[in-house]
Order: structure tokens, then sequence, then C-alpha cells
């Protein structure tokens, strides 16, 4: 009964801290530390160097049939924008060093900004940042 009692602390411990849908779901995409989507904006952490990150990111988006218009990568930073048309919406990336294997990620699909869009893309840059 005591362990029970223990169990139950260490995972309401975890709830209330925001750690436990982490616990949860520790597995669920591996090679992405985390995301949000907040103000119509996708914020991706992907455990992966800076460079290979813009290379799949530029890669996904032309895979879908997105037009690059415009790309600016700096030392650590990076932006990639597509052209609108009639089947798609414009899309912003933006890439941020944050540590030799890890990158950030912001992804903003037209101007109100679609979660659904948004998510497919991460998934893109995933699958080719961690094909198997």
């Amino acid at each position: 009964m005591l362990k029970l009692k223990y169990i139950f602390l260490s995972f309401l411990c975890l709830c209330i801290t925001g750690c436990a849908p982490a616990l949860l779901l520790g597995g669920a995409a591996a090679g992405i530390g985390g995301y949000k989507y907040y103000k119509e904006v996708l914020t991706v952490a992907y455990e992966a160097p800076f460079d290979n990150t813009w290379d799949a990111s530029i890669k996904a988006l032309e895979d879908m049939g997105y037009t690059i218009e415009n790309q600016t990568k700096e030392l650590g930073s990076g932006k990639i924008s597509t052209r609108e048309d009639e089947k798609s919406k414009k899309v912003r990336l933006t890439l941020r060093y944050k540590s030799v294997q890890e990158t950030e990620v912001t992804i903003r699909v037209g101007l109100l900004g679609d979660e659904t869009a948004s998510n497919v893309i991460k998934d893109k840059i995933a699958g080719l940042l961690f094909k198997k």
C-alpha cells in the first residue's frame, strides 16, 4: 500500500509540473524534443544539428509542393518562406540554433495560422531528419 502511495504521489508531482504528458508520450515522436502551438505558430525542438534541420526543412517544403520564395541563412538562425498561390497558403519557417544537437523551428501557415498544416510540415521535417 505504501508503494502505491509513493507511485501516486510521484505521478501527482509530474502532473503539477506539467511533465506527465511527456512521461506518457515519451517515445511518441522520436527526435522531437517538444512542440507547442501558440498564437498561430507551431514551435518545434528537433534533436538534430542546425544544418541538417535546415536542409530537411527546405526538402520537406519542396516535397510537399511549396515554391520557396525566400531563404536567408545566417550563423545560428535562418528564415524560409514560400510563395502563396491558389493551391497553398504562405508558409514561414524560422530556425534557431539551440545547441549542437538541437534546433528550434517555428512554423506559421497562412496569415491566421493553420495548426493541422503546421503539424503536417513538422512531421515531414522529422521524417526526413530521422529516416530509419
